[in-house]
């Protein structure tokens, strides 16, 4: 086994296949491919492990800082390769070179610009989670994806404040959309809202809501992340325009239009347990889908490594 970085013809599809028995996240070439391509410029790097037959594991890292930490967006190590000290190799490269670009920390969790998982699922995948802590891994925090059906929409949606109007987006408000989410919310949701539209993605799965003097509060949307059109989000109301109401507004404005091009159900991938994004959800008929923990993993963490029987990958 030697470790290479960089990709190769075939390898796309190759490392898609290591994820098929991942209990956190199962990676499809399509998703394996939208994952490489959205980090920053010179920011992505893929190690893989090799082996006389091709790729034995992997690990894909972005590296455009935040904080003072990279992010490991997705990892695996093929299952009849396990416990022969290949993931570890893999982590340990993945440190080095996030230490030598300025990274304190590695991120197990979700990357702005889009990301696996937002951390390990812990009930689902233990083996992963221990791996992580005897190597130095420290959990912070859990993240809930959450769904519900959009069979019972009616019933349930509740009175829109009169002074808030929703209305999609057009090409005209998406600058301005931009520049609010970027100032106030989070830029690479601009960045992820941009790229929709201009890549030909429908303008119409953008919710804008709007106050009494056209002010812009706050948006909603869905199937702008990934493939999938149940998919949820991003979804924000800028600080001021908070306690307003427009965050009920937006959310059953924008599942009514998802039960109208009939989906049967949408989800997303991250609320903070107990937070007002949280509640709001619950309020509309969400439930916990799976529950995932994010990890740090100090990138100076190779020589102190914590024995654990049956951990190592």
């Amino acid at each position: 086994m030697h470790l290479r970085s960089g990709l190769r013809p075939g390898d796309v599809h190759a490392l898609s296949a290591l994820t098929a028995t991942s209990r956190t996240a199962v990676l499809g070439p399509g998703l394996m491919t939208d994952l490489l391509a959205a980090g920053c410029d010179g920011g992505t790097v893929v190690i893989i492990a090799e082996g006389v037959d091709g790729p034995l594991g992997y690990a894909h890292l972005d590296l455009s800082t935040q904080d003072g930490a990279a992010w490991l967006v997705s990892g695996a190590v093929a299952p009849p390769h396990r416990r022969r000290g290949i993931g570890s190799a893999l982590l340990r490269a993945a440190a080095d070179v996030a230490r030598e670009r300025g990274a304190r920390e590695l991120r197990i969790s979700g990357r702005p610009h889009g990301y696996a998982a937002p951390g390990v699922d812990v009930d689902a995948d233990p083996g992963t989670a221990s791996f992580l802590e005897v190597h130095g891994g420290i959990s912070d925090g859990s993240a809930l994806a959450m769904h519900r059906t959009l069979h019972d929409l009616v019933l349930e949606v509740a009175t829109r404040p009169p002074e808030i109007g929703i209305r999609a987006c057009t090409a005209q408000d998406l600058e301005e959309l931009c520049g609010m989410v970027r100032e106030h919310l989070a830029a690479d949701w601009a960045e992820t809202l941009q790229g929709h539209v201009e890549d030909g993605g429908d303008a119409e799965r953008i919710l804008l809501a709007r106050g009494p003097a056209h002010e812009l509060l706050g948006f909603a949307c869905w199937g702008v992340v990934g493939r999938d059109p149940t998919r949820f989000g991003p979804f924000g109301v800028a600080p001021a325009a908070r306690g307003r109401g427009a965050g009920g507004a937006l959310l059953d404005a924008a599942l009514l239009r998802m039960a109208g091009e009939g989906l049967g159900h949408a989800w997303f991938q991250w609320a903070g347990p107990g937070s007002p994004a949280h509640r709001l959800y619950t309020s509309r008929g969400f439930a916990p889908l799976r529950t995932f923990t994010p990890y740090t993993v100090p990138t100076d963490h190779g020589d102190v490594i914590r024995p654990q029987e049956g951990t190592t990958r």
